[in-house]
């Protein structure tokens, strides 16, 4: 009986490694890093206006951190939290809402909407809404011509580097 179960438990242990190395992996694939573009809509129907997209890396008054993220000059808590958006072609009282994408909103971030002024990032009203699939979006209305990012800063606790400790023998 004692060399059944044993043999029994060898075998278990051989199907077992073999399922292992043979049997097909599927993983689900990596959500892209990239950032969403942020979205337009005019505050009357008969608005009109162009917008385009700027990447992070080349809006201006923004500087490169050592971590790798792009923060706005001078403001190195904060760095950008998606593309920026030029707003052009917008004639007299002609206004638009832009809505940035937010994902992190609900994780220990905030942030707002801002205007290049020329010299610095002026903060605008914001609100934070959510999309049909719920993800959250920083919006501004009432904007005007001009370069818009959402500026974000994350206000949860401090995170520590993992310190390499030797136990002893």
């Amino acid at each position: 009986m004692r060399k059944t179960v044993k043999s029994m438990s060898v075998l278990l242990l051989v199907l077992g490694l073999i399922a292992v190395l043979f049997v097909p992996v599927f993983a689900k694939p990596i959500e892209s890093t990239s950032f969403r573009d942020p979205v337009v809509s005019p505050m009357k129907p008969s608005d009109t206006y162009s917008s385009s997209i700027v990447e992070v890396g080349y809006l201006k008054g923004a500087v490169q951190k050592e971590d790798q993220s792009m923060a706005p000059v001078g403001r190195t808590d904060e760095q950008f939290g998606s593309n920026g958006l030029v707003i052009k072609d917008l004639s007299g009282k002609e206004k638009v809402k832009a809505c940035f994408y937010f994902p992190g909103y609900n994780y220990k971030w905030a942030g707002n909407v801002y205007r290049w002024s020329g010299t610095k990032w002026v903060k605008q009203t914001t609100t934070i809404t959510n999309d049909p699939a719920a993800t959250p979006m920083a919006c501004a209305s009432g904007l005007g011509n001009g370069t818009y990012a959402l500026i974000i800063y994350y206000w949860g606790p401090q995170e520590f580097p993992a310190v390499a400790t030797t136990l002893p023998v």
